[in-house]
């Protein structure tokens, strides 16, 4: 009898039919958001900032910012991405974005905004909130957009004002 049960299984096992443990909703992959800004300190672009983009812990792009203190990627759908900033003299930041849509959402977004740096001058900073992302960044289903989440940035600059004080 086991000697059945076992040629059965190979059987089906050379027939390729998807077995329980295998996922079989594909996902398709596609560009999702055109993600740019500007690296700043006091209102003046920085040049020599470092900007990664990181997915799964792993860099997946990198280069230097010049005179103008730009950045730009372009992101799929369905992925967790963080943007790392660092230069030297400065805070490293941090800034999360998610690109998980809605089911039947396929269209290409934009989304831009400016990360100012703190120096490491300024005593008042604490830097173990450099340990965390500055800002989150998703698609709101209500406005049909992606936006900041207020209430995470909001907290995390409450922790910087509340170190000051």
């Amino acid at each position: 009898m086991k000697a059945i049960l076992s040629f059965m299984f190979l059987a089906l096992m050379a027939m390729n039919i998807p077995t329980f443990g295998q996922d079989t909703s594909a996902v398709e992959l596609y560009e999702a958001l055109e993600i740019k800004g500007g690296i700043t300190f006091e209102d003046e672009t920085l040049e020599g900032a470092f900007v990664e983009l990181y997915e799964n812990n792993d860099v997946v792009d990198a280069f230097e910012t010049k005179k103008n203190g730009k950045f730009k990627f372009t992101l799929y759908n369905e992925h967790i991405y963080t943007i790392q900033i660092t230069k030297k003299g400065y805070y490293t930041k941090r800034i999360s974005v998610s690109t998980k849509l809605p089911a039947d959402y396929e269209d290409f977004q934009k989304f831009e905004f400016n990360v100012g740096l703190v120096s490491k001058d300024e005593a008042d900073y604490d830097p173990y909130l450099s340990e965390f992302p500055s800002a989150l960044i998703s698609f709101d289903k209500k406005k049909k957009e992606f936006t900041y989440d207020k209430n995470y940035t909001k907290t995390y600059f409450d922790d910087v004002v509340r170190e000051e004080e």
